[in-house]
């Protein structure tokens, strides 16, 4: 079955035959490519919103994961539990980063790069 999101990524072409932006984009050589989420200086209040959003984020996907595996009854859920528990940990740990920062004065840098590359499905 589809997602949603690859029937958006595959469907969205033009009627006039002109590509659609998004496909005049190229695979990267050797199917690998990097992102740039986040990069620079915060405030405080900033980072926590960047930082916490996107842990938040992961750890919403891992918990309806998990909630979909166990509908199959025989799904093993723990990758997504164990990602859980380190997301909330990292979760604490900005948390009082933001806190020392806010407390001492100080602004946050972060550099946060996504590395992508393609791999033969495992059956």
């Amino acid at each position: 079955m589809e997602s949603k999101l690859f029937r958006w990524v595959k469907g969205n072409k033009r009627k006039a035959g002109k590509p659609h932006p998004r496909e005049e984009q190229r695979v990267p050589p050797g199917g690998e490519g990097t992102i740039k989420l986040v990069q620079g200086v915060f405030s405080p209040a900033e980072a926590a919103d960047v930082l916490l959003s996107l842990i938040n984020d992961k750890i919403k996907f891992h918990t309806v994961q998990v909630l979909n595996l166990q509908k199959g009854y025989q799904e093993d859920t723990s990758h997504s539990e164990q990602r859980i528990k380190e997301l909330k940990e990292a979760k604490n740990m900005v948390k009082n980063l933001v806190v020392k920062a806010q407390l001492e004065g100080m602004q946050l840098e972060i550099n946060s790069v996504i590395k992508i590359k393609l791999t033969q499905l495992h059956p």
